[in-house]
């Protein structure tokens, strides 16, 4: 029996290491994309470090302008090139709000009458079709989305605005139209010094990050506020155009290269939602949406907050600068209801990786 015992004791398996902010997940609904189960090639996920939400930004920033990639631990400060640059960008704040529009993309003329048919539940939806049919850009655009994967309306082809509006109803077409209107922020070229990968991702992480925040407000639980349909989709349109005052920075030839301060970076991500939320005053967006990007509270922002995290990881990920385990366990560490997001880390209609 001793002997019998000792063998037995000595064949049980080890305690595999505990990973490391993993949670157990309940089983996902039928017909639920969900996280891949195994561990991608190059080890598990618990030997991997995965970035918090301000190391994913930082990064994505620090590539963006091709700075150095471990300035974060090294106490640094402005140099004076930097220090000029932040503060002529600083005083360009005091412009009016339609002159830093001069520094994005001309959007549509009907954007205006757009914003307040989708701001108005009550607008008729063949209001609202007309409106899209008056201008043939959008409503290519919207199609496109309509059947992109972020989306992910059907699996068949959906090939008219009238197919559309009955799939969809108001709530949706509302979401689908904003991204159709501000989707030609997207259309950024070559800009010396700046990432050449990383900036076709600005406007698809923005994308990605806003249709992440749509799905997660689908599952509200009872410990957080309740949002009505009204602030999602603000919250939904916030999150979509937050990225327009990187567009506009980033046009005023910013300093960028190895040299690069900490400091400049930080300031630099931190001008950010100054400038959307100046640019979206240009575009007569409601002041609640502007408060969304320029000071959301705090319940609302960590929203908006795991959305952008996911998005910027995303893109991160696919241009190689987080591998495939880091960003695996990065996703199963979001809330239960981010299930769905990772689909969406894939190329988009019209997108490419080699852009």
């Amino acid at each position: 029996m001793w002997q019998w015992l000792t063998e037995l004791l000595a064949k049980k398996p080890a305690k595999s290491a505990p990973q490391h902010r993993r949670t157990p997940r309940p089983a996902p609904q039928a017909g639920a994309a969900k996280f891949p189960t195994e561990h991608p090639p190059g080890g598990s996920a618990a030997d991997n470090h995965f970035p918090d939400a301000a190391e994913i930004t930082l990064t994505f920033y620090q590539q963006l302008l091709n700075a150095k990639p471990d300035q974060r631990t090294e106490p640094d400060q402005l140099s004076a090139p930097e220090a000029l640059w932040l503060k002529a960008r600083t005083e360009d704040l005091n412009q009016t709000p339609t002159q830093l529009t001069q520094l994005v993309p001309r959007l549509p003329s009907v954007l205006p009458k757009l914003m307040t048919a989708l701001n108005n539940i009550d607008t008729p939806i063949r209001s609202l079709t007309e409106l899209i049919e008056s201008d043939p850009i959008i409503s290519t655009h919207v199609l496109r989305l309509i059947n992109s994967p972020a989306m992910r309306v059907r699996r068949e082809q959906i090939t008219s605005l009238e197919q559309a509006v009955m799939l969809l109803g108001f709530s949706g077409m509302r979401e689908v139209v904003s991204a159709a209107m501000f989707s030609p922020i997207a259309q950024l070229s070559h800009i010396e010094g700046i990432h050449p990968l990383l900036i076709h991702d600005i406007w698809p992480a923005s994308l990605r990050a806003a249709n992440a925040l749509r799905q997660g407000l689908k599952h509200q639980s009872a410990s957080r506020t309740k949002i009505d349909a009204n602030l999602g989709f603000e919250l939904y349109l916030s999150m979509l155009i937050e990225h327009t005052g990187l567009i506009a920075l980033i046009r005023q030839k910013p300093l960028t290269g190895a040299n690069l301060s900490a400091a400049y970076v930080a300031e630099f991500r931190a001008l950010v939602p100054a400038y959307s939320a100046r640019i979206a005053e240009a575009w007569a967006l409601s002041p609640r949406t502007i408060a969304l990007i320029r000071n959301p509270p705090p319940e609302l922002n960590s929203r908006r907050e795991e959305a952008r995290y996911f998005a910027l990881a995303c893109a991160l990920n696919r241009r190689g600068y987080l591998d495939q385990a880091q960003f695996l366990h990065l996703c199963r560490a979001l809330p239960d209801y981010a299930q769905t997001w990772y689909e969406q880390c894939r190329p988009q209609n019209g997108e490419s990786t080699e852009d």
